[in-house]
């Protein structure tokens, strides 16, 4: 067994080997990960080779994502694969634990994978986190009044400088959202899992709001898997400084999907998107939510992660006089130990266990508090069940550092 990167005379092997573990009319969406992917290198594919013979696949995506106003570097995981015949042989462990020692290697914070086995990837570090679904179920059609705004079909060659503005306004601080480079909105790969929008609303040459919204049958280059697999509204944006654009984009929504004589309408949203509420109050129905835990991160690691969080972290710290106080935290997150040291609101990271207060805290929670999903105080009844217990002053301060958010990672950023 050689466990190892890929050579650019093996990408062919490599997406017959995709083609065969999953489906072949996918193909286009394989190759293009590979040829149409201006990110990649060949060194993202790592393979298991036996006897000559590629026979196990992983890919990591070169990604980037905010938390908050940091960006932090993110190994997005997909493609992994083995072959059927040589399953149950431990190639795809090896391959997963090459993966985290080349994002080590290469530099990465995070790491991020989407997936139904999630037992598989709980052995090497990867911890689930919640994302949520929204469902309306419409009842009688409605008809809306004209709006300045035109809500039309989105044109890739007049509309996606604007688009990916607003896109970049409308995510700068946003936790778990990708930044999209101009490249990345160009590349084949990005249109075959969806990235473009279908609609915008646009008055007098500006555009106000987008929506990435259709319907499974709504291929449009698409791969075919992921357009049966996403939900009906996978994304919107809209301009600060025109929110009355995305009630016109409501209503372009609600009425594509009465015309299409459908009672259901999916997304995938944070709980309290402005649109959800409109839609709501617009169709007269109550949406219903679920959880979905497919999402999997790793802090590859936790000392570079809070070293790009130091302005971030003194952001939030301006104006809470009562963290004024000298203070420190070493976390202990599985292996891994990082000290931040609090001083009159500025902060410094060691690699080391010398923080006063300990927090001993399991890749699940951290997350949670990472990205704004809990806060400290919100876990403490479940952090002493797991033997964490914390002063009320430590409590403060860390809801300070890590405080209750919305984060996001936009469905059609897939790997």
């Amino acid at each position: 067994m050689e466990i190892r990167a890929s050579k650019e005379s093996e990408f062919e092997e490599i997406i017959n080997l995709i083609c065969t573990v999953f489906v072949e009319k996918c193909r286009p969406r394989y190759a293009s990960q590979i040829y149409h992917d201006s990110s990649f290198q060949p060194h993202q594919s790592r393979v298991c080779v036996v006897d000559g013979k590629i026979v196990s696949h992983i890919r990591v995506s070169d990604r980037a994502i905010h938390i908050g106003h940091s960006i932090v570097r993110l190994g997005g995981i997909g493609m992994v694969a083995t072959l059927p015949e040589y399953r149950h042989r431990g190639y795809a462990s090896a391959l997963m634990q090459d993966s985290i020692v080349y994002m080590e290697k290469i530099g990465y914070e995070l790491s991020l994978l989407f997936t139904t086995i999630q037992p598989f990837y709980m052995k090497f570090g990867w911890a689930t986190f919640p994302q949520t679904n929204f469902e309306l179920e419409l009842g009688e059609k409605k008809q809306f009044e004209p709006s300045s705004w035109r809500v039309r079909a989105f044109d890739a060659e007049t509309d996606l400088v604007q688009i990916s503005q607003i896109y970049d306004e409308h995510n700068k601080i946003r936790s778990g959202t990708i930044l999209r480079s101009k490249s990345y909105w160009r590349d084949t790969y990005s249109h075959q899992v969806g990235i473009l929008p279908s609609l915008v609303a646009e008055r007098d040459g500006t555009i106000g709001a987008y929506a990435n919204f259709g319907f499974p049958t709504d291929l449009d280059g698409m791969d075919p898997f992921l357009a049966t697999y996403y939900p009906n509204l996978r994304e919107v944006g809209y301009h600060s400084q025109y929110p009355d654009s995305l009630l016109a984009l409501c209503h372009a929504i609600l009425t594509s999907t009465y015309k299409r004589d459908l009672t259901n309408l999916s997304g995938r949203l944070h709980r309290y998107h402005p649109l959800i509420t409109l839609l709501s109050e617009e169709s007269g129905s109550q949406p219903s939510f679920s959880i979905t835990e497919r999402a999997m991160y790793r802090i590859v690691s936790l000392s570079s992660l809070f070293q790009k969080m130091i302005p971030e972290f003194e952001k939030r710290l301006a104006g809470h006089r009562e963290n004024s106080i000298p203070t420190s935290f070493c976390f202990i997150l599985e292996s891994q130990v990082s000290t931040l040291k609090i001083n009159q609101g500025k902060v410094t990271v060691t690699n080391d266990n010398s923080g006063g207060t300990k927090v001993r805290i399991d890749t699940h929670r951290f997350l949670k508090v990472l990205f704004g999903d809990a806060t400290f105080s919100q876990l403490e009844e479940l952090n002493h069940f797991k033997g964490l217990k914390l002063e009320p002053n430590d409590i403060v301060t860390l809801d300070t550092l890590f405080p209750k958010g919305e984060s996001m990672h936009w469905i059609c950023d897939y790997f």
